[in-house]
């Protein structure tokens, strides 16, 4: 075991230059919540050699309103951060403190330094240089997928070190949390930036430890990226797979995928504690807001003459039900509440998942859309022979008129069985209460003719 040399922190000088924000992380307001961001410089010594990176804190203005917990992401390969596009509202509304970490080098050189060359241009880790490296390959495909993560972990082999030295030091005096105590750190992560948080669990969690042998983070929050099962971690883990991360069966350009062995059954052994979410129906990304919701945005960025897709976005909750699944873990870190268990989404004898009547998935994290639908909701877009696409995106079609009429009758039945069903849903802990009146203001959108 290594006892982590903490990071130093140091505020960013104020030289007028604009700072390197995660692309689409501009909303919510944070005046709206009253919540100030502020950017830091890490240094700290990797292996032999020196670093400096940045890291970007967003907490409440007033202490008082901070939680305590800190939620800590990575800069994703794409220069985003998809927690906080997920669940920046939840993490605002709740005084939560949010952190991104630049703990990669491609992330460092592709996206801050070239955002501002004279700022950012002592910040360096070493590393081979990113010039050559290609952050949109065709994931599609097995060789390229497997040659675009052999490069990342390549490139970015002091990543897990930073993540380490920079959340010891989130705790220490001197940092943005000098005077308001940081209770709880959580690591979270989606897609690529899964795959960091993964990463730090499998080789980080128990090798590198604070001085009294404590974890550098509570708990940890690995979503999109499945490899095989989390087992005996001695911090509370909630994975969340999205129906679309997993719904092609046998697409096995990394271990995890074919044959779907990250999943286990949930535990609450001391020692083991875990829950499994796969939300079912929900593409990889959220598409239920602009500007995702823009089915030509997606046909352009996926020009597959091959995938055919639906004439709307996928509109399921998927921000709302990443917000549950992190308020589960942080509930279990801070206050040792139990989260519920879900059940799994059942597999058809042909491997894919299972569909019910209306074309839409069975089993695993349900959703009020999916239990009282109006469309039938995909996770990927289809091929033209009916089989799902590996797209990171999904589409819906309505139900036609007639079914909706067996189903509901009119649009009053419709809403009575809607709240109905999202009562119960909030009241098992399938999403938030605060996240419940916009599904209300969309149901009472649809009419059945």
């Amino acid at each position: 075991m290594e006892a982590v040399t903490p990071a130093v922190l140091r505020r960013s000088p104020d030289d007028g230059s604009a700072t390197f924000t995660p692309y689409g992380t501009h909303v919510p307001s944070l005046d709206t919540y009253d919540y100030v961001e502020e950017e830091w410089i890490a240094t700290g010594e990797e292996n032999g050699h020196t670093y400096a990176t940045t890291v970007l804190v967003r907490r409440p203005r007033d202490g008082a309103r901070f939680s305590g917990t800190v939620i800590a992401e990575p800069l994703h390969v794409h220069g985003i951060a998809p927690i906080w596009i997920y669940s920046g509202p939840y993490i605002l509304r709740s005084g939560h403190a949010w952190v991104e970490i630049t703990a990669q080098k491609t992330t460092l050189d592709l996206h801050v330094k070239q955002s501002g060359p004279q700022r950012y241009e002592s910040l360096h880790m070493e590393g081979p240089d990113s010039g050559d490296f290609d952050p949109n390959p065709n994931l599609g495909k097995p060789e390229p997928a497997r040659a675009f993560f052999t490069g990342l972990t390549r490139r970015n082999r002091a990543t897990g070190s930073i993540l380490a030295q920079v959340g010891a030091a989130l705790r220490g005096p001197g940092g943005p949390f000098e005077g308001t105590p940081v209770a709880q750190v959580v690591l979270a992560g989606h897609s690529q930036t899964g795959s960091v948080t993964t990463a730090f669990i499998g080789d980080g969690h128990t090798t590198r430890r604070l001085a009294d042998g404590s974890p550098v983070y509570d708990g940890f929050f690995p979503s999109g990226f499945p490899l095989d099962a989390f087992h005996n971690i001695d911090v509370p883990v909630v994975q969340v797979m999205c129906d679309g991360d997993v719904s092609v069966p046998g697409y096995s350009f990394l271990p995890g995928y074919e044959g779907r062995t990250y999943r286990r059954d949930d535990s609450d052994k001391p020692g083991d504690l875990f829950r499994l979410y796969e939300l079912a129906g929900i593409p990889h990304m959220g598409t239920r807001y602009a500007p995702y919701n823009d089915v030509s945005l997606w046909k352009a960025t996926f020009p597959d003459d091959d995938v055919v897709f639906g004439p709307r976005m996928n509109s399921l909750p998927h921000f709302e039900l990443f917000s549950m699944g992190l308020h589960h873990l942080v509930e279990w870190v801070a206050n040792g509440t139990v989260p519920p268990r879900a059940d799994r989404i059942e597999v058809g004898q042909d491997g894919y998942f299972a569909r019910d009547e209306h074309g839409n998935t069975r089993g695993g994290v349900r959703s009020v859309q999916l239990d009282v639908p109006h469309s039938t909701y995909r996770p990927n877009p289809t091929r033209r022979d009916g089989t799902p696409s590996s797209l990171t995106v999904g589409s819906e079609e309505p139900l036609d008129a007639e079914t909706l009429r067996q189903l509901y009758h009119d649009s009053d039945g419709y809403l009575q069985r809607f709240d109905r069903r999202l009562d119960e849903l909030v009241a098992e802990g399938w999403l938030l209460a605060e996240d419940a009146d916009e599904m209300r203001r969309e149901a009472r959108q649809v009419e059945i003719p």
